[in-house]
């Protein structure tokens, strides 16, 4: 699922994970609501919220992201 030849690199964890750092590099927030984060990644590609979830668990698992009282903030 992380890296699978079989679908475009578009709906890959790592590009989907790229969107989100993207997404909370260049917002002036701190820290996001799950669903405002979300609705942020979908004005620049569509994304399932499965495949959103499966990124974004991904970063929390690689220490990247972390969720503070709800909210999801990065950790850089």
């Amino acid at each position: 699922m992380i890296l699978n030849k079989d679908i475009n690199p578009e709906h890959s964890l790592y590009f989907i994970g790229s969107l989100i750092l993207n997404e909370l590099t260049k917002s002036k927030n701190e820290k996001f609501d799950f669903l405002e984060l979300y609705s942020g990644i979908q004005n620049s590609q569509t994304v399932s919220m499965n495949i959103f979830t499966l990124s974004l668990d991904w970063l929390y698992l690689n220490g990247v992201v972390d969720i503070d009282k709800g909210k999801i903030k990065k950790c850089f």
